[in-house]
């Protein structure tokens, strides 16, 4: 994962390599091997979730993908709109972006661990490798919301009804 991060900064700002290389790579091509990538890793961990565990472990997961990602997202907010007097609005954003966590790096990582046998008799990976994609989407959700609600006051000057009713409607689709 390092080396890919090294490699990808390289290409991008090393002088010669960087225009010559980096900046000739199509936008387009960028996103879909981007998310063909994430999609192989969410496959991998679906493929190595336990049922009998899920089930017996689903609420547990629920609290897991749920309290960590709104923890770190209000404590982020509130710094946010201390320290950098940001609004509201654009707190919660930058909570919610810094709350998400990434499965390219908690997936690989258990199924490696699950692979040795470690935490399987307790159903650990499978219920980490589960509540990671949902604090994922409960990332994505909360930022969508603050968007739309940071954005109201840009439209016409009125409060637009619409961006207040798509916040249940955002966390129930």
């Amino acid at each position: 994962l390092l080396g890919m991060l090294v490699a990808g900064f390289l290409l991008g700002n090393v002088p010669y390599v960087g225009e010559h290389v980096g900046r000739k790579v199509d936008a387009a091509w960028s996103s879909a091997v981007r998310l063909g990538a994430l999609v192989l890793i969410l496959c991998r961990a679906g493929l190595a979730i336990d049922l009998a565990a899920l089930r017996r472990l689903r609420f547990v997961v629920a609290r897991l993908a749920v309290m960590p990602c709104l923890a770190e997202a209000t404590t982020v907010a509130a710094l946010a709109a201390w320290l950098l007097e940001f609004p509201a609005a654009w707190s919660c954003m930058l909570g919610f972006v810094v709350a998400a966590i990434s499965p390219a790096v908690v997936v690989p990582s258990l199924l490696s661990l699950q692979e040795g046998g470690y935490g399987v008799s307790t159903g650990i990976p499978t219920m980490v490798v589960a509540a990671a994609p949902l604090d994922d989407v409960l990332s994505i959700a909360g930022f969508g919301i603050s968007l739309g609600l940071g954005s109201v006051g840009f439209r016409d000057g009125g409060q637009d009804v619409l961006t207040y009713a798509r916040a249940p409607l955002e966390v129930v689709l």
